[in-house]
């Protein structure tokens, strides 16, 4: 067993074991990072967050237990803690209000916006070979014009 020196906050509570993990009721108003370690009240890691699941007002999360460590010896109720560094605000996970810039992000995904990359003047998808040609695609725009490869079509 590891016993850290970190301040907790408690995450969580037990509600029953499931195929050697633990099922936990979140009782923090932050969502816990994938793999974030799960202590005990005395500070001894148990194990790391494996699934998040349920509704966005009563969320749960299964705990992959340590090797050694067995989920049943718990009882319901029983109280579980993290480190609050690697927990993200429920806002994270809500949709934003229009006009209001996305925190965080690196752009607009695959292609980027229009103009942007190897899209072209129109596309802005990625469709591989298989494209027909003069739309889109990783050669020539959606619009004609731009590069079509060989010949005509």
């Amino acid at each position: 067993m590891v016993v850290v020196n970190i301040t907790c906050a408690e995450v969580s509570s037990f509600v029953h074991a499931c195929e050697g993990d633990a099922v936990m009721k979140l009782t923090n108003e932050k969502i816990p990072y994938f793999n974030a370690p799960i202590y005990l009240e005395n500070k001894t890691q148990i194990g790391k967050v494996d699934e998040i699941f349920g509704p966005i007002n009563e969320s749960y999360f299964s705990i992959k237990m340590m090797e050694g460590i067995v989920s049943t010896s718990y009882s319901a109720g029983e109280k579980f803690y993290i480190d609050p560094a690697k927990l993200l605000p429920l806002s994270r996970f809500l949709p934003q209000p229009k006009g209001q810039a996305q925190t965080g992000g690196r752009g607009g995904g695959r292609g980027g916006g229009r103009g942007a990359g190897r899209g072209g003047r129109g596309g802005s998808s990625f469709r591989g070979r298989g494209a027909p040609r003069g739309r889109g695609g990783p050669r020539g725009g959606g619009r004609g014009g731009g590069f079509r490869g060989r010949g005509r079509s």
